[in-house]
């Protein structure tokens, strides 16, 4: 069983991670769409891999690189935040 306090420090990383994942990942598409498809694939499986290798790092040293399914939830979680936020500010902008 894992401490609260690792339990808290896990959700909260995979939230902020999954916040962060989301804006890279919309200035990585932004970036990208001038080269070709062979490239773009390449390149997007390279930006999946590293942020895989950041994120196991730092589950690594929050709680000994155990992952549960509440920490994949709080990424989709953190994920979508963003797009919610994101929509929200254009909203806003609009008016």
């Amino acid at each position: 069983m894992i401490n609260l306090d690792i339990q808290i420090k896990l959700i909260l990383f995979s939230l902020f991670f999954g916040f962060f994942f989301s804006i890279l990942l919309e200035f990585f598409n932004k970036k990208i769409k001038k080269y070709k498809t062979y490239i773009k694939i390449l390149l997007s499986c390279f930006l999946v891999f590293f942020m895989s290798f950041v994120y196991f790092i730092g589950i690594q040293k929050i709680g000994n690189a155990i992952l549960h399914i509440y920490s994949i939830i709080s990424i989709i979680i953190g994920f979508l935040l963003y797009d919610l936020i994101i929509k929200l500010i254009d909203k806003n902008n609009k008016k």
